[in-house]
């Protein structure tokens, strides 16, 4: 049941996490950052080891704050020009900034009317034993085994990531979990087939045509609190965005990220970088808040809270000539239209029944 605290916010007294999924294991809070067996603590990163903001953090659903306030999130439904590299701490996307083409912008939500565009994608993942505990952020002491961050910045108050990432207001983060499943993602599988590309330190290839927005899974729910980047300097700038529903890869497909080394080994004894992610952090007194809405009764057997589901309403986007199509926007990230044609002047709108069965909050 859920238990109404205030006007705008109701959390479950006895929280619950989906069944469906494969198992994974659990996680212990860790203040250093440790990535592929280094520890990332040096006396000038003070942040990492001694801020009450940082991330990741282990989601807790009996904490979650219904906020009425929260928009969805927009995505614009680009493609863009991208790298992809081998860091040696992990495999990032780096977004390219160009005149001919327009930018990954996202904006709504928690984001206060501010527009950020998305820069670059950090990918975390395990390997073998470690498989089930890729993810960065946990939720109800479980994880995942891998996870996208879109990291965006905010581009009406700074001029790039860099100064963004050390100021107030100046980064978002959207995190996808990755959970096994039957058929990768196909904009992941553009990534993963990538791979191969760039076994080692250093190596990069490039991405013609990334559709960031097609990372993204098919609920329009989420839940947001204020963070930190999660590698040095552990700036505390970070509106996170955490998804309630998670894409798929195949098993084979992760086996293929575990095979991109760090600079450590030898040719004769390679190092590899999973599992990359920095361990959970303590969520202290922060606000965790959300859009999930539910439907319940007899609270109290007095009380009710009854927050029924929105339905959904897409625009059209003819920029390319072709309408949206419910299975082409994910959700909550909500696509504009881009033109208006007078053919066009009607909104298309679909009411669905989104599946839930996925639900990462229930």
């Amino acid at each position: 049941s859920l238990r109404c605290h205030t006007v705008s916010s109701c959390s479950s007294s006895s929280p619950r996490v989906s069944h469906t999924r494969s198992s994974r294991g659990r996680t212990t809070t860790n203040s250093p950052v440790r990535i592929s067996g280094a520890s990332w603590t040096p006396e000038g990163w003070k942040l990492c080891s001694g801020g009450k903001l940082q991330s990741p953090i282990d989601v807790p659903p009996g904490r979650l704050l219904f906020d009425p306030g929260l928009r969805p999130i927009h995505v614009d439904r680009v493609s863009v020009a991208s790298e992809l590299v081998n860091t040696g701490q992990m495999p990032r996307v780096r977004i390219g900034n160009s005149n001919k083409r327009p930018p990954a912008n996202l904006s709504g939500g928690p984001l206060n009317n501010y527009r950020f565009r998305i820069q670059r994608i950090d990918v975390h993942y395990g390997r073998e034993d470690t498989v089930a505990n890729g993810s960065e952020h946990a939720i109800d002491g479980k994880k995942f085994p891998m996870e996208l961050q879109l990291l965006a910045y905010n581009t009406d108050l700074y001029s790039n990531f860099s100064v963004a990432a050390r100021s107030p207001n100046g980064i978002a983060g959207i995190a996808v979990l990755v959970e096994i499943g039957p058929e990768t993602n196909e904009e992941l599988l553009k990534l993963t087939v990538a791979t191969a590309s760039i076994p080692h330190k250093g190596r990069r290839v490039e991405l013609a045509d990334l559709k960031p927005w097609a990372l993204l899974p098919y609920t329009r729910d989420y839940v947001t609190y204020q963070g930190s980047m999660t590698s040095p300097g552990c700036d505390e700038t970070v509106t996170w965005i955490v998804v309630n529903q998670p894409i798929h890869i195949r098993s084979d497909d992760l086996v293929e990220w575990s095979k991109l080394r760090n600079d450590h080994g030898t040719e004769d004894v390679p190092s590899y970088q999973g599992p990359n992610a920095r361990p959970v952090q303590p969520v202290n007194s922060r606000l965790i808040r959300t859009n999930i809405q539910h439907k319940t009764t007899n609270l109290d057997d007095t009380t009710e809270c009854k927050l029924p589901l929105a339905k959904l309403s897409y625009k059209s986007n003819v920029a390319s000539g072709n309408a949206v199509t419910q299975r082409s926007i994910p959700s909550p990230f909500k696509i504009p239209a881009q033109t208006k044609q007078k053919h066009h002047k009607k909104r298309h709108a679909a009411h669905k029944q989104l599946d839930h069965e996925s639900d990462l909050f229930l």
